[in-house]
């Protein structure tokens, strides 16, 4: 999706695999509240995942239309994604905006995230009117993969709080299905919709994890440092949740320091951290470097899908990874 003709294609496409489904449900208004898709509104977000979708299907050989539905569907799930994950961190706005489920309260935010689940696997087998029944199955399995192991990675951040201390191998492991794996579904959809084999569209999945992992720890950098107009969300809120992000498990594993044990105390207490804290905590993990660090692994895993697109010899053209390293240009 390198183009405003193209972007625009995908839009609308997004919108009628959204919207075909209307009903006098009050959850139909719910989820094109939460899309944007009200009268006079036109919001669009980044669409890293179905662009990667599009942009490895490209890349093997196919047009955006063979690939168009599984785009969909990525980003369908991705926000079914983000209305649950609003409701479990008790996130009131999103870019600016209500939640769901601060709008409409918790029962009416979890049953949006259901109905937007089950609208993203009808918009993928849309694609048996390009590809075989077998190749839809085997993007549906792939779809599903990605969501239960999406699910274990919210499980285990859930679970990291009021832990004392979080590792940096169960904090891998977290994003690793928290936000890595849609991303090596993205890159595996699409290099099944150009109809690449099995091994080699593995490949490419193992290419998007790794830029997924690079991703959310870039991420994390923009939820310390970042301002809210980049990243949507006041200033702080991660720390102020005592969230585990790669700065607070990074510095939390380091030798013992005046700045360390700071950032322990605020993180080992029982509540929410005011903004006294919030600096503090922040002021801590300069001094330790904190940010360097993240901002280095990030470019580490960078530098590792390089490796894993060499050894598959996939992505030949160098447009994935332009396309990877585009989309780290975000930190603040």
């Amino acid at each position: 999706m390198h183009s405003a003709v193209a972007q625009d294609s995908f839009e609308r496409a997004l919108a009628e695999a959204v919207t075909r489904h209307d009903g006098s449900s009050p959850v139909t208004a719910m989820i094109h509240e939460h899309f944007g898709f009200g009268p006079g509104e036109i919001r669009r977000g980044k669409r890293l995942r179905p662009r990667l979708v599009l942009c490895v299907a490209e890349e093997e050989g196919a047009t955006a239309d063979a690939a168009i539905h599984a785009a969909c569907a990525i980003e369908i799930l991705h926000n079914y994604s983000l209305v649950h994950d609003d409701i479990e961190d008790g996130d009131r706005l999103r870019h600016g905006r209500p939640t769901v489920w601060a709008t409409h309260g918790i029962a009416h935010g979890i049953n949006t995230g259901d109905a937007m689940c089950a609208i993203s696997y009808l918009a993928l087998l849309d694609s048996v009117t390009h590809h075989s029944v077998d190749r839809t199955l085997a993007m549906t399995r792939t779809l599903h993969q990605a969501n239960l192991a999406m699910c274990a990675g919210q499980a285990r951040d859930i679970s990291f709080e009021g832990t004392r201390i979080v590792t940096m191998e169960d904090y891998l492991a977290m994003i690793g299905g928290k936000t890595a794996a849609l991303f090596g579904a993205a890159c595996e959809l699409g290099a099944l919709c150009a109809g690449a084999p099995a091994e080699r569209a593995r490949a490419y999945a193992e290419l998007g994890r790794t830029y997924g992992l690079a991703f959310q720890i870039e991420d994390d950098v923009l939820g310390t440092w970042g301002d809210s107009a980049t990243t949507g969300k006041p200033s702080g809120a991660d720390i102020a949740k005592r969230k585990w992000s790669f700065p607070i498990v990074w510095a939390m594993n380091e030798p013992a320091s005046p700045a360390r044990e700071a950032i322990v105390a605020n993180y080992g207490r029982a509540q929410t951290l005011d903004d006294a804290a919030v600096r503090d905590t922040v002021a801590a993990l300069d001094a330790l470097g904190t940010r360097e660090v993240a901002l280095a692994a990030a470019q580490q895993y960078l530098i590792t899908a390089d490796a894993v697109a060499r050894t598959a010899g996939i992505d030949c053209s160098g447009r994935v990874r332009a396309f990877l390293a585009d989309g780290m240009r975000r930190v603040a």
